[in-house]
C-alpha cells in the first residue's frame, strides 16, 4: 500500500525513519481504525468512578501508564459508549493519546491557577477542556476558532465539559495581537495548521491523496511563521509557548522551532525527556532531526520529540518553550 503514496512522501519518509523506526511507522499507517480512546474530565468525574461504571457495563479497558486520566478501549468500540451516561454528559471525553499527551507536558508549570492562556486554533476544544479541568475552571482561557463551523463544535464540547472559565473568540489568528495587551498571557497554545501527513492511513485515499498538491508544506510553514511571529509578544516573561503539529515534514517542524529561536532571542526551548521515559512511550518516540536536506538545525531543537504513527498513537511533533526575558 505504501506505493499508493504520492512519490515525494514516499521519498521524505525514508529520509525520516531508520529501520527500526520504519516499521513501527509502517504498522501505524496500515492500522484502519486505532482503538478508541479517551480522557476522564475530573470537572465531573474521577478516574475511579468511570473505571467503577465500565467495569459494571462490561466495557474492557486499559490505563494508558503515562497520562492521568487516558484511556483506550481494549476490546470495547466508540460506539459502545455513545448511549452511556458518562459519555453523553461530558464525564469523559474521546480524545487522541498525542492530544492529551499536551497537557501532561505542560502540567507542571501550572502552579497559580489564576492563569490567562490562548489556545491560538482551539477547534475542536480537546486541549482548551483539559486544561480548564487542569485549572478546575479557575484563571481565563481564550479559545479562538476563526471558521464558524469549528467554532460551532468548538462551543458544544465546552459546554458539554463545562468549562465555565473559558471565552471563546472568532479571530485571525495572526491579528490577536490587536485584541490583547502585550504580555497578558501566561500559556500560549499553537497546535497550528499543517499538512497533516501524521494521519495517513493506506485504507483511505483521501488521507493522503491531497499531499500531492505542490506547495503544500511551504504554505504551511509560512502560515505558521507569520501566526507566531504576531503572538509572541502576547506572552509574559516567564510564559510557556507550547508548539504541536500532527505533521512529519521538517520544514512545519523543525524549521519552524529554528526560525523562532533565531528570532525572538527572548525565546528558550525547554526539556521534556522526563515526560518520555516511562518503557511504552520510549518506542513511539524520537527526538529532533539534527538535520535534512543539508541544512543543519540549531542543536537546541534537540529538546523537541516527534512521537511516531503506532497501532496506538498518531504522528505528533512537540516542543516547549519558555520567555525568560522581555526587551523593554
Amino acid at each position: 500500500m505504501l506505493k499508493n503514496l504520492p512519490k515525494t512522501t514516499q521519498e521524505k519518509l525514508k529520509k525520516l525513519y531508520s529501520p527500526e523506526e520504519w516499521e513501527i511507522v509502517i504498522q501505524g499507517f496500515s492500522q484502519e481504525k486505532r482503538p478508541t480512546t479517551f480522557r476522564v474530565n475530573t470537572l465531573k468525574s474521577s478516574n475511579e468512578e468511570i473505571e467503577s461504571i465500565l467495569q459494571e457495563k462490561n466495557i474492557h479497558f486499559e490505563k494508558i501508564p503515562y497520562l492521568s486520566n487516558g484511556y483506550k478501549l481494549s476490546e470495547a468500540k466508540e460506539k459502545d459508549l455513545w448511549d452511556l451516561d458518562i459519555f453523553t454528559s461530558g464525564k469523559i471525553y474521546l480524545q487522541w493519546i498525542t492530544s492529551q499527551l499536551t497537557w501532561e507536558i505542560i502540567a507542571k508549570d501550572i502552579t497559580n491557577k489564576d492563569i490567562k492562556v490562548l489556545d491560538l486554533t482551539a477547534a475542536p476544544g480537546g486541549k482548551t477542556s483539559h486544561i480548564s479541568a487542569i485549572l478546575w475552571n479557575n484563571g481565563e482561557i481564550f479559545a479562538n476558532e476563526l471558521q464558524m463551523v469549528r467554532r460551532e463544535k468548538l462551543k458544544f464540547t465546552i459546554e458539554r465539559q463545562w468549562c465555565t472559565n473559558v471565552q471563546i473568540i472568532a479571530g485571525d489568528a495572526k491579528e490577536l495581537k490587536n485584541k490583547f495587551e502585550k504580555e497578558y498571557f501566561d500559556i500560549i497554545i499553537a497546535d497550528l495548521p499543517c499538512s497533516a501527513e501524521g494521519r495517513i492511513n493506506f485504507h483511505h485515499e483521501k488521507s493522503y491523496k491531497f499531499l500531492e498538491t505542490l506547495g503544500i508544506n511551504k504554505r504551511n510553514y509560512a502560515l505558521q511563521k507569520e501566526i507566531l511571529k504576531s503572538n509572541v509578544e502576547l506572552l509574559k516573561t516567564g510564559g510557556i509557548l507550547l508548539y504541536s503539529t500532527c505533521t512529519l515534514d521538517p520544514l512545519e517542524n523543525e524549521w519552524i522551532l529554528h526560525f523562532l529561536i533565531s528570532n525572538f532571542k527572548s525565546l528558550e526551548i525547554q526539556e521534556i525527556d522526563e515526560y518520555f521515559s516511562e518503557k511504552s512511550i520510549q518506542t513511539i518516540s524520537k527526538k529532533w532531526l539534527k538535520s535534512y536536506e543539508n541544512y543543519i538545525f540549531n542543536k537546541e531543537v534537540q529538546k523537541a520529540f516527534r512521537i511516531l504513527p503506532s497501532t496506538d498513537t498518531e504522528w505528533f511533533f512537540i516542543a516547549k518553550l519558555k520567555k525568560i526575558w522581555t526587551l523593554s
